[in-house]
């Protein structure tokens, strides 16, 4: 029996858990706009290099989860791959700019607390 996508928000009808997907994104610009030490940025920056973020329906896996993407959420889900696919476009051209990478972090939050 499949399961039920957790944490559902009622204005997106996405989960919140999806933030967890792209949390190596977040630590990476966390480190920098704190100023962290060159070592901490580097590590956190490898880590958002080195990992795919996943589209939505594959962070929440279809064969496991029930009802991932539904009438009231498609159209935020499909909002939200297509800032996934730009990010993991420029993680893959190795882009670390803060002011390049921020707007879309931001993006990915509004869309997933309030659909817009």
């Amino acid at each position: 029996m499949k399961k039920d996508v957790p944490n559902i928000c009622q204005n997106s009808g996405v989960s919140y858990d999806y933030r967890m997907a792209f949390g190596s994104l977040t630590n990476y610009l966390e480190k920098v706009a704190d100023n962290d030490p060159p070592r901490t940025r580097h590590l956190a920056l490898r880590a958002f290099l080195h990992r795919v973020i996943p589209k939505y329906e594959e962070y929440f896996n279809l064969e496991e989860y029930d009802n991932v993407v539904n009438d009231l959420n498609s159209e935020v889900v499909e909002k939200i791959n297509n800032i996934v696919d730009k990010l993991n476009d420029l993680r893959s051209q190795k882009t670390s700019d803060f002011e390049v990478l921020h707007p879309f972090k931001v993006a990915l939050g509004n869309l997933i607390s309030s659909g817009d």
